[in-house]
Order: C-alpha cells, then structure tokens, then sequence
C-alpha cells in the first residue's frame, strides 16, 4: 500500500515537473520569437533598401526609353526632353528628386518631388549608351544602360 506521504510527494515531485515542462516550453517560444523579429527586421530593412535603388533605375530608364530626347547637365543632374515640356532628375543629399519644366522656363535643380531615397545617383555616357548609377545605402550598386535618341 501507498503510504499518504509518499503519495503528497509524488503529486508534489509531479506537480513540478509538469510546472517546468510548461516553463521550459515558454521560455523556447520567447527565443523562437524573439530570433523570427530579429530576422524579419533584417529582411525588411534589406528589401526596403534594394527596392528603393532597383526602382530609381528602373525609372529613369523608363523615362529615357519614352522621352524624344536627353542631356546630361552634370553627372548628378540629367535633363530628359519631350513636346511641350521637360523633365529633370536629379539626386541631392540622398535623395533622388523630378521636377517639371515648360519648354522655355530657365532650368534650376531645385524643389523638385522626391521620387526615392538612395545613397548616390549618377550617369555618364558610356559610349553611344547613357550608363545610370545607383548605389544604395547599404553600398550596392545598380546599373543600367539605355539608348537616348
């Protein structure tokens, strides 16, 4: 026969075990969560990042493909020409900007809308071609290369 002592000290001893268990159990939940924010905080700041310099060239090279024709004004400022009007890209302090001009207005790189945030923009000639540079915050570069008219 099982003695009522004994039988305290099992429910007791099992008591514990099963209190530990779930503590255990608690605890392993806290670090899985903990390390998935730290990876998706990574991931995130990461795609923000890349999205922001791929979609800067990916746009001025749109905007090269549809105007009737371009000008470099420095190899920070770049003056795209169509019917009526004009477009100028231009990157300062970090940030690539767009401002609309009329045909004739006196160009000026200055209170444009901020397009995207990037660590440097340039573009150069390369040839026949007009080379458009960003490079990222995290220091990736982008590149691509269009014909202008």
């Amino acid at each position: 026969m099982i003695r009522p002592q004994t039988r305290r000290l099992a429910e007791t001893v099992s008591s514990a075990a099963g209190m530990t268990l779930f503590l255990i159990f608690a605890v392993c939940c806290l670090i899985m969560i903990t390390v998935a924010a730290s990876a998706y905080k990574r991931i995130n700041d990461s795609y923000g990042t890349v999205f922001n310099s791929t979609a800067a060239v990916r746009y001025v090279s749109n905007k090269l493909h549809a105007c009737e024709s371009a000008e470099l004004l420095s190899d920070k400022e770049l003056l795209i020409k169509n019917s009526g009007f004009s477009t100028l890209i231009y990157e300062s302090d970090g940030v690539l900007y767009e401002r609309l001009f009329p045909e004739d207005a006196e160009i000026k790189a200055e209170s444009g809308e901020q397009l995207f945030t990037v660590g440097d923009f340039s573009v150069k000639m390369d040839g026949e071609l007009l080379a458009v540079s960003v490079r990222s915050e995290n220091g990736e570069n982008f590149r691509t290369l269009c014909r202008i008219k």
